[in-house]
């Protein structure tokens, strides 16, 4: 009797001990989770902060409608001037082998053509004239303050690190990379990369009619959230161009 006694006394102390065991860890819980919660919303209200909506807006059109853009007619479509202004259409000389050609000058807002990088998985993006917000959440783009795609000189493509230049930081030496448009194809070799300041002036320098080379860059730091001040760059020389035929409109 005295060993049941024993047996059974035991078996309540290790039953009250789980139970105090049961309740400290749910008095914990439900101290804690109020806490985490109230973590989150802070640490959301700061991001906030820090990547307005404007900026962060790119990114979950991305993510939550990655087909927006699906055909060159929605391409075409610019918020900037009307549909009828007439089409900016030139013959130029070609500095590189003097040869005459005609050039298609886009408007801000326009799209402007495609670029592609096989090796890092960038095919056929959309190109538009202007970085404003707006069109660099449908596409890549086209500094108007650096050299029309077809003229040489430094021909400057931006783009956002966490959507269409995602890919860039993989380009390495020797990956070919194609611009195309509706007047011309580029093909260039990438050169070399580089990191630099958003201050520093000298990888998105037009330089005109001089070294004939292309540079796409974009935020350097893919795993970081907001705003940055360096720049990670790719720099391309120039291998072929390929004039297309465009007719002068009367």
């Amino acid at each position: 009797m005295s060993d049941r006694a024993s047996a059974k006394s035991g078996h309540k102390s290790r039953h009250r001990k789980h139970s105090e065991s049961n309740k400290v860890l749910r008095t914990i819980t439900f101290v804690l989770t109020p806490f985490l919660v109230f973590i989150v919303v802070c640490g959301v209200f700061v991001l906030g902060l820090f990547k307005p909506y404007s900026m962060a807006k790119p990114y979950l059109e991305t993510v939550f409608n990655p087909d927006t853009v699906k055909n060159k007619d929605d391409y075409q479509v610019s918020i900037y001037h009307p549909d009828n202004m007439p089409l900016r259409v030139k013959e130029i000389e070609d500095e590189s082998t003097n040869e005459k050609h005609t050039i298609i000058y886009p408007y801000y807002g326009d799209y402007y053509g495609t670029l592609t990088i096989s090796s890092v998985g960038i095919k056929d993006t959309p190109i538009y004239c202007g970085t404003s917000n707006d069109l660099l959440a449908k596409g890549i783009g086209w500094s108007n303050s650096s050299v029309y795609i077809g003229r040489v000189g430094n021909v400057v493509l931006a783009g956002h690190r966490n959507t269409y230049f995602a890919m860039l930081f993989q380009c390495k030496q020797g990956d070919i990379v194609t611009v195309d448009t509706d007047y011309c194809t580029i093909t260039y070799i990438v050169r070399e990369t580089a990191i630099f300041n958003k201050n520093d002036l000298k990888y998105v320098n037009p330089t005109f009619g001089k070294e004939d080379k292309l540079t796409m860059y974009t935020c350097w730091g893919r795993n970081r959230l907001g705003a940055t001040d360096q720049r990670f760059a790719v720099i391309c020389d120039v291998v072929e161009r390929k004039w297309k035929d465009v007719k002068i409109p009367e």
